[in-house]
């Protein structure tokens, strides 16, 4: 029987605090939002290295949103947001325990 290290996941589950930067980086961000489809966001969103999975946002009346990422690294996450990460300050935190007890 053999034994060894279990192999770790490639992904790691990260939630990012991501506040827009002013009110014209609000301003540019839902007007980007506005000419894609979910399918596009989804799209852009994903590759081999970072995968967006959820968002959490009050629109326009608040300039925070919360996102749950899988990625490879912080790094990756920020590469896959592009130059629309600079629109935000990101606080990108790994979370390696995650418990669901969503009904």
């Amino acid at each position: 029987m053999k034994t060894g290290k279990r192999k770790e996941p490639k992904m790691k589950h990260y939630m990012v605090t991501h506040t827009l930067k002013s009110d014209e980086a609000m301003e540019a961000y839902f007007q980007a939002l506005e000419t894609m489809s979910e399918a596009d966001i989804r799209g852009a969103m994903k590759n081999d290295k970072a995968s967006f999975q959820m968002q959490w946002n009050a629109g326009k009346a608040d300039k925070v949103m919360f996102c749950w990422w899988k990625a490879e690294s912080p790094e990756a996450i920020v590469e896959t947001l592009g130059d629309m990460a600079q629109l935000f300050d990101n606080d990108i935190r790994e979370m390696p325990n995650v418990y669901d007890f969503k009904d």
